[in-house]
């Protein structure tokens, strides 16, 4: 397979025992699901330390900009944390990114893993630190709502670098177009994707299989957001689409209607394969995914193979 129009630097895989930091660069975090949330990664053989203002609160906020982005840029310099480990998304990391220092990062490539709102700071590492980044659970938004077994199983083995991460499946993705592409993952929360246009972390999609997920959108927000991305050639050139499980993304009632005949009809007239349902995001289960890293999508097999594990 090609690698692909940029190698980006992979960070070193995680081992037991690591030391990981727990930041929460948007939203305000809950005390008892970050707790649960904790024991799943402690399970994992690993070590969390929390963020200094991990628990602060600032309005919608966890914290200020200032102790937001503090929190992230000291666990960047700090040789014993190995990880840097998301607590939820929500709203803010738009707001903290001019305050981090790229050239530090790049001297400090961590292993970062993030979704929602946590888009934009992926984006970030890639386009600005040229390091890849990880689309997949957050210590409390993620493990410390559900017990997710599967995804946390998963996302080990990815962040350790183990083949058998390499080739995942979901038997209940659904086919909307098919066919078979290769490509460098790239994309995210598809309201962060739309929130990024015009900014210096723009998600490029060229030549990319392109993964999208959201939550708790109207059908008509989803195809506006489309729309915006069409219009602004996001869809012009890339590989192929994964959409995640869309979860509670539906026509609002008196609507007829479902969201894949609505994305059925947006994508009729593309050649790429397009599937849709795929554990992305917001659902009981989750991928970690490496942006950034080779794939092969097969829509026969609804399967996706990458290159590697996105760290080394």
């Amino acid at each position: 397979m090609a690698p692909g129009p940029k190698l980006l630097t992979m960070p070193n895989r995680l081992k037991k025992g690591d030391t990981v930091g727990v930041a929460a660069p948007a939203g305000p975090v809950d005390a008892k699901q970050l707790e649960a949330g904790l024991k799943t990664v402690r399970r994992m053989g690993l070590n969390p330390v929390c963020g200094k203002h991990l628990l602060a609160r600032d309005g919608f906020l966890a914290g200020t900009d200032a102790e937001r982005a503090e929190d992230l840029m000291s666990m960047f310099r700090d040789p014993e944390v190995k990880a840097i480990f998301c607590a939820r998304g929500g709203y803010g990391v738009n707001r903290i990114l001019s305050r981090l220092d790229a050239k530090v990062i790049r001297k400090n490539p961590k292993v970062v893993v993030g979704s929602s709102d946590i888009t934009l700071l992926l984006l970030y590492l890639q386009k600005k630190c040229s390091m890849t980044a990880f689309y997949g659970p957050m210590v409390a938004g993620s493990f410390g709502g559900r017990e997710m077994k599967i995804s946390a199983t998963g996302f080990w083995r990815m962040l350790s670098g183990q083949k058998q991460a390499r080739k995942m499946s979901a038997s209940a993705a659904r086919v909307l177009k098919p066919g078979k592409a290769e490509g460098q993952l790239a994309g995210g929360c598809l309201t962060l994707l739309c929130r990024s246009l015009k900014t210096p972390y723009e998600v490029d999609t060229k030549g990319k299989i392109l993964l999208i997920e959201d939550v708790n959108e109207p059908a008509y927000r989803i195809d506006g957001m489309l729309w915006q991305l069409r219009q602004a050639g996001k869809f012009r050139h890339v590989s192929a689409v994964i959409f995640g499980e869309m979860v509670n993304c539906k026509f609002n009632a008196g609507q007829a209607g479902t969201l894949d005949a609505m994305l059925g009809e947006f994508f009729k007239s593309d050649s790429f394969p397009v599937l849709t349902n795929c554990p992305i995001g917001h659902g009981d289960e989750m991928w970690t995914l490496p942006l950034g890293v080779g794939a092969k999508l097969n829509s026969k097999t609804k399967s996706l193979s990458l290159e590697n594990c996105g760290v080394i």
